[in-house]
């Protein structure tokens, strides 16, 4: 009767020799996932130590992938270099961004581990190590590790991603918090008086923030989005008024190299998104449409007419502030405005006025949560009356 061939993945009867004092070595045959049959060995100081090392090796052995562009040999700096040169659809920013978050958090510790060097509770503990000193940081070099080791599993190199399960809490998520109507009306109150200080020397500074600050909360839009916009984007005659955003602003060395930019495409290559304008909005961008120097010009302005900084109003608004609206910052109009919308229409409305593809994404990170329950009294009492 012929002998049964071995199947992809396993081998044959393990042999020990002895090769030397004290030395032996075990050897078998593997026919491996592309069909070849390969002889493997390992040694030890003597016959079982021979036979249980090789037998290790054979669980976690694959396929000899030398002439692969990613193999078993390749280091973890090769493997970023290979990943992030396949991201050919990622903005420039981001991949500025991904190569810091190497550079910084990734590179020097990890650098020079062979792909398979790198298990789950290793790279665990490496993420919680930096999640200590910065969470945001964590985040991205966990978002580039997954997509490292997405690669090396394409090539067979491992056959699970080991960051996959890795804690994704990497710090403590901040609660949404939306200003009450009455914070906003302090916000409104210092910012005004910041721009309308006296000053004997130089320029004002957040000559704009008022208006900025207005548009802000009366859309939702992200603010590198409102510094985005032309005049060719706004129509207050419109009834009802509208606005458009079609773009953002990428700040100085967002990418490296690169001065204050607008970008033509909005955050994910989302689609132009267009909101009516409450009387705020178009009270604070009629105010600034006496210095408009034409349709393609930006509606905020920088002291030479030019694009505007989202650091520089940061900085201002930071300024102008008492201490206990320190919390506040430009992004907090967001979830200001979606907490607004889903209090007096509906989350989907919520989700709709922030333009994001998923509601999920509105309740999770831009909704305020409620800490009391609705009046339920009509129907729990007829409940548990019987009714």
């Amino acid at each position: 009767m012929p002998r049964q061939r071995l199947a992809p993945g396993e081998w044959g009867k393990i042999t020990v020799t002895e090769t030397g004092p004290g030395k032996f070595t075990a050897s078998t045959y593997v026919r491996d996932e592309d069909g070849e049959r390969r002889k493997a060995s390992r040694s030890g100081v003597s016959a079982e130590d021979a036979r249980r090392n090789l037998q290790r090796h054979l669980k976690i052995r694959t396929t000899p992938l030398s002439d692969s562009v990613v193999n078993d040999r390749t280091t973890l700096a090769e493997l970023f270099e290979l990943w992030l040169a396949s991201k050919s659809s990622l903005k420039r920013q981001s991949q500025h961004q991904y190569r810091q978050a190497w550079k910084r958090n990734g590179a020097k510790k990890l650098g020079a581990l062979r792909i398979r060097e790198l298990p789950t509770s290793r790279a665990e503990r490496h993420l919680a190590a930096v999640a200590a000193r910065s969470a945001s940081n964590a985040k991205t070099l966990r978002v580039v590790l997954v997509g490292m080791f997405a690669m090396a599993v394409r090539f067979d190199v491992v056959a699970v991603n080991p960051i996959r399960e890795t804690s994704r809490a990497l710090g403590k998520r901040s609660k949404v918090r939306a200003l009450t109507p009455a914070e906003f009306e302090l916000v409104q109150r210092a910012v005004r008086e910041f721009r309308d200080r006296e000053r004997r020397n130089g320029p004002k500074p957040g000559r704009q923030l008022p208006e900025f600050v207005d548009v802000l909360v009366s859309t939702g839009c992200r603010p590198n989005e409102i510094l985005s916009l032309r005049w060719s984007d706004v129509d207050l005659l419109a009834d009802p008024p509208t606005m458009t955003v079609a773009g953002t602003m990428i700040d100085h060395g967002a990418v490296e190299g690169e001065a204050l930019h607008r970008q033509d495409e909005r955050k994910g290559d989302a689609p132009d998104h267009t909101v009516i304008l409450p009387r705020l909005a178009v009270e604070a961008l009629t105010t600034l449409f006496g210095a408009a120097a034409g349709p393609d010009a930006p509606v905020f302005t920088n002291r030479d007419g030019g694009w505007m900084s989202l650091a520089n109003l940061r900085r201002s608004l930071r300024a102008a502030l008492p201490e206990e609206l320190r919390w506040v910052t430009p992004r907090s109009f967001r979830p200001t405005v979606a907490t607004v919308v889903r209090d007096d229409l509906s989350p989907a409305d919520a989700q709709a006025q922030l333009s994001h593809a998923k509601l999920a994404t509105t309740e999770r990170h831009y909704l305020e949560r409620k800490t009391i329950g609705p009046d339920a009294r009509t129907a729990l009492d007829r409940f548990a009356g019987g009714k």
